[in-house]
């Protein structure tokens, strides 16, 4: 709070009555030097009762090099996630907030008088410092019908089986470049069978899903929870009006706390792309707190080795995470992260929300390179057949079957505790595999399948033994 405070400091203020009936305009400006790179500053204003829209405006100096986020609180506080009204990062240098619409990444509804505040937050700055701008408009007006959310339906079936999806994407309502009925539609062409929305550090996105209801497409509310300087995690499986707060430190300790909202709505925590920037690892929050680990975003690259080498070590000394992928999509086409590329695809007891994740919870996923390619891996003991993500009993002998589609020209790899098991050069579209894993000769098996550059086509978690 004092380093807010001292950030105040720079802060000024200017209020113009742009009409006497119409409207007021708050002017706030201010100054951030380079060495307060990350930290938040809070700029207040007050609503007066019977304001039904607040517009705001925020420009900076040098913003081809200069980044200030942008998102904002109401007059319940921003201390917790009370009073968000939404978050547009430096996606937007605009937006609006109504009692019945609101631009994308912001929440419509009723607009309380009181003290609201403007979260800026600059995760670039020149090294000249920046200087910013934001011109707020307090509209008054009739009062508008607020408008009802409608969250996505949470279950279409009970039909067991193996189900593909997307678990990272953007749109609109973050940095991503497509509207909401964009991405539903590229979703059902590539006959996806559930998608998990992750906007940065916004639910608004989820409060309105239920538009696209369908018989054969479901969407899972998430949030990608964003931190430029202490790395980025997905929760999912979230109610559509949580909110994970992204405002905390890794020393601050309380990781824990934001990774038990996200096991208190049924969801589950997953680290994303955790080598993101430069091959560093920049991850830094206590990865123990977590469930699974994203080791494929998007085209497979060095990156993605370097999360999927952590994975493997960390499964070698008995961590047990699960390993998804996810496109992390922004854009249509014309990018490394498309829609559905790679896939992770679970073992669910249906096509739901809480069958879903009972599904990835339990490690029944593989990770595909898309549609094309599925794996099936079975392991038969003492008379009962075992899959992905089950527990053999200790000490038994593991008669291993696979069925790989899709795979033609490709490697694949049978993976233990001590390494390299096996290896099969798979020359047919369609190929089996048996084989037989000694009582005691690895704590658990897994499969990768790569072309021969070594690019990744599939990947399971594993079977234990």
């Amino acid at each position: 709070m004092k380093k807010h405070l001292r950030l105040l400091l720079f802060l000024q203020l200017t209020v113009l009555f742009v009409s006497a009936q119409d409207s007021s305009k708050v002017v706030r400006k201010g100054f951030i030097p380079k060495d307060k790179l990350f930290e938040l500053l809070y700029v207040p204003f007050d609503v007066p009762a019977g304001t039904t829209e607040i517009r705001v405006k925020e420009r900076y100096d040098k913003m081809k090099v200069n980044v200030l986020n942008m998102g904002i609180y109401d007059a319940n506080g921003y201390q917790d996630a009370a009073g968000f009204r939404g978050w547009s990062g430096g996606a937007k240098k605009e937006f609006f907030i109504a009692e019945a619409s609101a631009s994308t990444g912001y929440i419509a509804g009723n607009i309380n008088a009181g003290t609201w505040n403007i979260l800026v937050y600059p995760s670039t700055i020149a090294p000249e410092g920046l200087s910013w701008t934001l011109e707020i408009t307090l509209v008054p007006g009739k009062q508008q019908k607020i408008v009802e959310g409608k969250p996505a339906a949470v279950q279409l079936n009970t039909i067991a089986g193996w189900y593909r999806g997307d678990l990272h994407m953007h749109t609109l309502h973050s940095d991503g470049r497509r509207t909401t009925d964009e991405l539903v539609a590229e979703a059902k062409a590539k006959k996806l069978d559930y998608i998990i929305s992750t906007e940065h550090n916004t639910n608004a996105a989820n409060l309105n899903w239920g538009r696209y209801d369908s018989k054969d497409l479901l969407i899972i509310n998430g949030e990608e929870v964003t931190s430029t300087r202490y790395g980025h995690w997905n929760a999912i499986g979230l109610d559509a009006k949580t909110v994970v707060d992204w405002r905390y430190k890794p020393e601050d300790g309380i990781i824990g706390k934001y990774v038990g909202r996200v096991h208190q709505d049924g969801g589950l925590a997953i680290i994303n792309h955790p080598f993101y920037d430069k091959g560093d690892k920049t991850f830094k929050f206590d990865e123990k707190e977590f469930d699974g680990i994203e080791i494929w975003n998007g085209e497979w690259n060095v990156l993605n080795a370097l999360a999927l080498k952590w994975w493997d070590e960390s499964l070698r000394k008995g961590v047990k995470k699960i390993a998804i992928g996810a496109s992390d999509t922004h854009i249509a086409s014309g990018s490394p992260n498309n829609l559905g590329r790679p896939q992770t695809v679970v073992f669910a007891k249906g096509l739901s929300k809480n069958a879903i994740l009972e599904g990835i919870k339990k490690g029944r996923v593989y990770i595909a390179a898309g549609d094309s390619v599925s794996l099936q891996l079975t392991v038969n003991s003492a008379g009962k057949t075992y899959g992905i993500g089950d527990q053999l009993p200790k000490n038994t002998a593991a008669d291993v079957h696979l069925t790989v589609k899709g795979c033609k020209n490709t490697v694949l790899m049978v993976i233990g505790d001590k390494g390299l098991i096996s290896s099969h050069q798979l020359a047919d579209d369609v190929q089996t595999i048996d084989m037989k894993v000694k009582p005691g000769s690895s704590s658990y098996i897994r499969v990768e399948v790569r072309k021969a550059d070594q690019t990744m086509v599939a990947l399971t978690n594993p079977v234990w033994l």
